[in-house]
């Protein structure tokens, strides 16, 4: 009968004992089974490493992806506030010119998109999506167009008008900070709630005041309120008047053009402190300076 023990032995090349091992069959597919049953479980371990490692990478591009895509979100919403201030700007700038030019108001008015305007926070749990971005940009640039062509139009009316806007008052007669606005205000003095017919620019005293527009000097006085007063004529019922002045640096009768120096910042008349009340009168009737401001 065969044994059932399997007989290993090792042999040196030289003279030496010779060893011998005996391992039964048993321990033998015992061990053999035991190194499958590793490697299949080595294996596995593996399979599952590589699986959660390349879900792992795959994770990583979509939250880099989605990084990606709100800092986009946000550039876009970016963009879309710069050109909504842009076009807020030009809607003012035109609104102003074509008040200063007594041209009508354009025909293609801007149409503002958005509702209420607020605009989206990228990192917000909205539903905004980045092509609606797109289209409220795109509506805008259409509306800058519009504006464009507006001032388009306005470029070719003013090569009619060059004197009559040469005349008109558009840039600040100095420079300052704006202490009082036209309209009621309290008085300095008295208390009272009075209308203030002009505007104040504080600054100190000897700052240079300018002409707003060409004209003619038509009158230098001493006003019981205003102190030193000095009046100028542009033409087409369009007068302007500077009060509490330190100093003329014009005569009557002499011509002006924009940007002259015509007096200097004081505190005479009824002020609290070196400024310059400043009046835009046409047809005889005080307007708020400031809508002939363009700066």
């Amino acid at each position: 009968m065969l044994s059932n023990k399997l007989t290993i032995m090792l042999i040196p090349q030289k003279d030496g004992r010779i060893i011998r091992f005996e391992l039964s069959s048993f321990f033998l597919k015992i061990t053999i089974a035991t190194f499958v049953v590793f490697i299949l479980i080595a294996t596995g371990i593996s399979i599952d490493y590589f699986t959660i490692r390349e879900k792992s990478k795959n994770q990583s591009m979509l939250e880099q992806a989605l990084m990606s895509q709100k800092v986009k979100i946000r550039e876009l919403d970016n963009q879309l506030l710069k050109k909504r201030n842009d076009l807020e700007n030009l809607e003012e700038f035109d609104r102003k010119l074509r008040l200063i030019i007594g041209l009508q108001e354009a025909s293609t008015r801007i149409r503002y998109i958005g509702g209420n305007g607020n605009l989206i926070n990228a990192e917000s749990g909205s539903n905004f999506s980045e092509l609606s971005l797109l289209d409220k940009l795109r509506s805008l640039d259409l509306d800058t167009k519009l504006r464009q062509i507006s001032f388009f139009q306005l470029g070719a009316y003013l090569q009619e008008r060059t004197d009559k806007l040469a005349r008109t008052p558009s840039i600040a007669p100095t420079r300052g900070h704006i202490s009082s606005r036209f309209g009621k205000r309290v008085d300095p003095f008295t208390g009272k709630i009075k209308r203030h017919l002009g505007l104040d620019f504080s600054n100190r005293p000897f700052t240079p005041i300018i002409a707003p527009a060409d004209g003619v000097v038509v009158n230098t006085y001493v006003n019981g309120s205003f102190g030193e007063f000095l009046v100028i004529d542009h033409g087409y019922n369009i007068v302007t008047r500077y009060g509490h002045l330190a100093k003329y640096e014009v005569q009557v009768g002499q011509k002006v053009k924009r940007g002259d120096l015509i007096a200097r910042m004081g505190n005479t008349g009824r002020s609290t402190a070196p400024h310059l009340h400043y009046e835009v009168l046409v047809n005889d009737q005080h307007v708020n300076p400031e809508k002939y401001l363009l700066e």
